[in-house]
């Protein structure tokens, strides 16, 4: 499969943050390392770790935290579309997670968690009509960063698509310009686009829709979820060099494609995971209308009782939004990185990262059902008082 290809590259700046080269919070970080992986051997799986337990009650909790009743698909596909600048075609690869009706098959082989997999590959797409997740990735990572809950998500019975976003992933390296700012929304529509399209997914492709993304990836979804740019400040952060990459080729063109922005009406929810570059929507944030959950950790300058200083949760109004966040965590926490490789860059030192991804599957899915599906399980989840890392803030 053309994911093994990406197995010989060094991870340079593994899931590097996603904001630009100013170390503020809302800005974001570039942090990194190298990593050489090695491709695992063909391991058929029976009993993946985290596999559902099917026998006896489960509390509303563990509903939410453990897999559902779905084995998962996953397929890679290719999208093309029409640049926005006129620039030509843009190819990217698309990873689809997706309920299967079978019951075994060959684990794909993710570069952050080589084993213990609980999807197969191009399996038999079960039928009916289930809602949409999109993931974009961060900067310099790769579109299976977030396996853990791509995988929970399909389990619970959702289509989950993450595409590459071509030229800002890990073998590129830190190439950062103005293009991929506008580029990365585009590729999530395109996406969208091609997957309602497709002969066999559109079938299945329902309503309602959630954006999620991490890091870079939390940006382009505040994007895709109507956040309006403040392109004066972008103008005059490029004018006296405080904006970074965005401002590495910005003309009036590229101003023009932000300030008409890139909001995506068919996405009804937010899932916002360690976002950056909020001082390019400044108050334009505001215009996000839908269901957001915002999520942030510690490492990332977010202690106890932080939410007034977190510009993109004091932005947003909405009464059905939540703010999460893991105190003891890090900005890799969202990742699978931390669970296979504890002591790569921004990896906690205080929780363990099984934990860590227990409480992201729990409260991401409870939030998802509870807001769209108004989910007897999900709102009694919401409604308790949260594990002692975990500080949930209401409006």
């Amino acid at each position: 499969m053309r994911a093994m290809r990406r197995w010989v590259c060094v991870l340079g700046c593994l899931l590097a943050a996603c904001g630009d080269d100013d170390a503020s919070v809302d800005a974001g970080r570039d942090v990194g390392a190298d990593v050489v992986l090695d491709a695992p051997a063909d391991v058929p799986v029976d009993a993946p770790v985290d596999a559902p337990i099917d026998a006896g009650p489960q509390t509303p909790a563990e509903r939410m935290e453990r897999y559902g009743e779905h084995r998962v698909g996953y397929r890679e596909l290719t999208v093309t579309y029409d640049r926005p600048d006129g620039e030509g075609d843009r190819s990217l690869e698309l990873l689809v997670w997706y309920p299967t009706t079978a019951t075994t098959g060959t684990p794909p082989r993710y570069i952050l968690r080589p084993r213990d997999n609980y999807a197969f590959v191009d399996t038999p797409i079960a039928p009916g009509s289930y809602p949409v997740m999109v993931f974009s990735h961060g900067h310099q990572a790769v579109p299976e960063a977030a396996t853990f809950l791509m995988e929970h998500f399909a389990s619970h019975g959702f289509l989950v698509l993450a595409p590459t976003h071509t030229g800002n992933t890990t073998p590129d390296g830190d190439n950062r310009t103005t293009s991929i700012y506008y580029l990365r929304p585009h590729d999530v529509t395109a996406s969208l686009d091609f997957i309602l399209a497709h002969e066999e997914f559109g079938a299945i492709a329902g309503t309602p829709r959630i954006i999620s993304g991490h890091s870079f990836g939390g940006y382009t979804a505040y994007a895709l979820a109507g956040a309006s740019y403040d392109t004066a400040a972008i103008e005059a952060g490029c004018a006296d060099d405080s904006f970074g990459a965005i401002c590495s080729d910005l003309d009036a063109d590229a101003l023009a494609l932000f300030e008409a922005g890139f909001e995506d009406d068919r996405f009804d929810l937010l899932i916002a995971m360690a976002s950056g570059d909020q001082r390019l929507f400044g108050a334009g944030i505001a215009d996000v209308d839908i269901p957001v959950f915002q999520m942030v950790d510690e490492g990332d300058g977010h202690p106890a009782g932080s939410a007034d200083a977190d510009l993109y949760w004091t932005t947003t109004t909405g009464p059905d939004d939540l703010r999460f966040d893991l105190l003891g965590g890090a900005h890799n926490s969202f990742s699978d990185v931390c669970r296979t490789f504890p002591s790569f860059l921004d990896c906690t030192e205080t929780l363990d990262p099984a934990d860590e991804q227990r409480w992201i599957r729990r409260y991401t899915l409870a939030f998802a059902l509870s807001r769209l599906m108004d989910d007897a399980d999900a709102n009694a989840v919401l409604a308790e008082t949260p594990p002692a890392p975990v500080e949930i803030t209401r409006r």
